[in-house]
């Protein structure tokens, strides 16, 4: 009992006289040699202390140190690497009473790092060779030499390394002072017990006008800053957008990454123009998402398991991104449930008043293979769609080899251009058996349109910025063959009796009925905006036929057309058949007949 009470007393009287001598130590040996000493041979870098160090004992052992630099020993001349206004020094007490400096915890407060380079391309400096993190990261980037398959890990450093904080750091330019930061309010911590062991990242602060949250982890961090495969979790989360990645990684030379990433974001338009720091006028990208198995380098990503939502578009494939060229090139096969095709030729058409400010067809190769078991053009609903979409050097174009519509075979060409600052277009657009009261109903048209089987082609090549330019200078032609049915909109009966009266009447008088009809033969030139007819030969149910001609200028949207009515049959030799012949001209929205007849 009294060698106990003793030993407590004895035990007592050292904790004293170590807390009474733990400012003098700290005085004498740690603040004013070993603490710049050990931060200078840690970091490899010159550390200057503008003002006297402060040394508390309570709560905690802790050195402060004021208006901290740290510069280049190589560059006298250069701005400093790192400042700080504040860096407060957690120390173990019990390795300060055996002479030695051992930080558990270093609070940097409103630091500035400098990097070189600007903009979006930030290059950090490299951390010097002779400090002791960058001699450990290269005798770990030699034991990964000796034996890259399966490296001894039970021979790296194992020296304790402190818990880092940061309080509203920044990170500006240090060649161009008149920039912003590249940076602002940053604030986190790196929690890295020991150099063999895990770490964990938690960090957040300001890029681009948007607060940013990060997340990162790995349990063998001494290996990955070697340059070697480790394990690797990510997490961003900011308004823009929140990814994930889990896996592994290596960051040396072209650097390699292997496992699984999420992510998602309300407006693919809003993170373009966040990560670029510009506007992409005219696209409508909405809400879009990923997840997908990812593997790949700094050349090539390939992502395969992908599951892509674009809007209310959402797809499944293979893909990847390839980066050798002056744009990312993006190539593979998306299967979608659903596709908005207005909206994806949206966001890969070049913007119509400023092409060089393109969202993608200026910024971006693409050549995708798609597939959508429906497909929506506007108000035209398509099943079993077969596309191939594509983009290279501002040319767009979107060939739809495969389509169900209005209850036959469509096949749909793009191709959008632009060419000494002129946007050039095509369309092509081939139909087989489609149904003419289908066609009608989507396009909202109760009248002229054939409510029969039948068959079109179309080519347009013009220029401009919108349809109604682009029309007014087509070339190109439009041809149709039409089976058995009738016009709704027509009244053969009403038109002869208006006929007979001989003066011009509007089409809407005789729009009370419709023409039965056994087929129609059509085709048109289309040349400097103008269709002229070549051939329209409508043949009626009477044994008679309708035929036309003239042109249809798209530029004010007029019509000029002449037309007689004729036996089908040919009439027999030296006898003229009786006709009737009629001029259309007027509007299209408004057209108007003027017959006469022809004895």
């Amino acid at each position: 009992m009294t060698k106990s009470i003793w030993a407590l007393g004895i035990a007592a009287v050292i904790a004293v006289v170590a807390i009474l001598c733990l400012p003098i130590i700290a005085s004498t040996q740690i603040v004013r040699d070993s603490v710049a000493q050990q931060v200078s041979a840690w970091s490899g870098y010159r550390v200057r202390l503008d003002d006297a160090p402060q040394i508390r004992v309570w709560p905690s052992f802790k050195a402060i140190l004021n208006d901290v630099v740290l510069t280049d020993w190589r560059d006298n001349q250069g701005p400093p690497v790192m400042e700080a206004e504040r860096v407060e020094i957690d120390l173990s007490a019990l390795a300060a009473l055996r002479g030695e400096v051992v930080f558990t915890k270093i609070r940097l407060v409103r630091p500035v790092l400098r990097v070189n380079g600007a903009n979006d391309a930030p290059r950090f400096q490299a951390i010097p060779k002779w400090g002791r993190l960058a001699q450990s990261i290269e005798f770990t980037r030699e034991l990964l030499k000796a034996n890259p398959n399966t490296p001894d890990l039970s021979a790296l450093p194992s020296d304790a390394f402190a818990t880092i904080e940061i309080e509203d750091g920044r990170v500006i330019s240090a060649s161009d002072r008149t920039q912003p930061p590249l940076a602002s309010g940053l604030a986190g911590t790196l929690s890295w017990p020991a150099l063999n062991r895990s770490a964990a990242l938690t960090a957040r602060g300001i890029w681009h006008g948007e607060s940013i949250v990060v997340e990162a982890s790995s349990e063998q961090p001494l290996v990955l800053l070697a340059g070697g495969k480790a394990p690797l979790s990510v997490t961003l989360k900011t308004a823009p957008v929140s990814l994930s990645f889990a896996g592994s990684a290596d960051f040396d030379g072209n650097a390699f990454i292997d496992g699984r990433i999420e992510t998602s974001a309300p407006s693919l338009q809003r993170v373009l123009e966040w990560t670029s720091r510009e506007d992409w006028p005219g696209s409508t990208i909405k809400a879009a998402s990923l997840k997908s198995n990812v593997i790949g380098d700094l050349t090539r990503i390939k992502f395969e398991n992908a599951e892509i939502g674009l809007g209310e578009n959402s797809a499944t494939g293979v893909f990847d991104i390839g980066f050798t060229a002056p744009y990312p090139t993006v190539t593979g096969t998306l299967a979608f449930k659903s596709l908005d095709l207005r909206s994806l030729m949206l966001a890969l058409a070049p913007d119509s008043d400023d092409p060089a400010a393109s969202p993608v067809a200026h910024r971006l190769n693409l050549d995708l293979r798609l597939s959508a078991a429906t497909a929506t053009a506007g108000s035209v609903s398509m099943t079993g769609v077969a596309a191939t979409a594509q983009v290279r050097d501002g040319l767009m174009s979107l060939d739809i080899s495969d389509a169900t519509a209005f209850g036959g075979m469509v096949q749909i060409g793009v191709r959008l251009d632009s060419i000494e600052d002129n946007n050039h277009a095509e369309l092509r657009v081939n139909a087989e058996n489609v149904n003419g009261k289908a066609v009608a109903s989507t396009l909202n048209l109760t009248n002229l349109i054939p409510n029969a089987p039948g068959s079109f082609s179309v080519f347009i090549k013009g220029r401009g910025s919108d349809l109604q330019s682009v029309l007014e200078t087509a070339d190109g032609s439009i041809s149709a063959t039409i089976g058995k049915g009738t016009i709704p909109g027509l009244n053969l009966q009403s038109f002869r009796e208006h006929n007979d009266q001989g003066t011009f009447f509007p089409l809407a008088d005789i729009a009370n009925g419709e023409l039965p009809i056994d087929g129609i033969d059509f085709k048109a030139t289309l040349a400097g905006g103008i269709a002229w007819i070549d051939k329209a030969d409508i043949r009626l149910t009477s044994q008679e036929k309708i035929t036309l001609g003239g042109l249809v200028p798209f530029a004010g949207r007029g019509i000029a057309l002449s037309g007689n009515i004729v036996p089908a049959a040919p009439a027999e030799e030296g006898v003229e058949p009786p006709k009737e012949t009629f001029f259309i001209g007027g509007s299209w929205s408004a057209p108007f007949i003027a017959p006469f007849l022809v004895e």
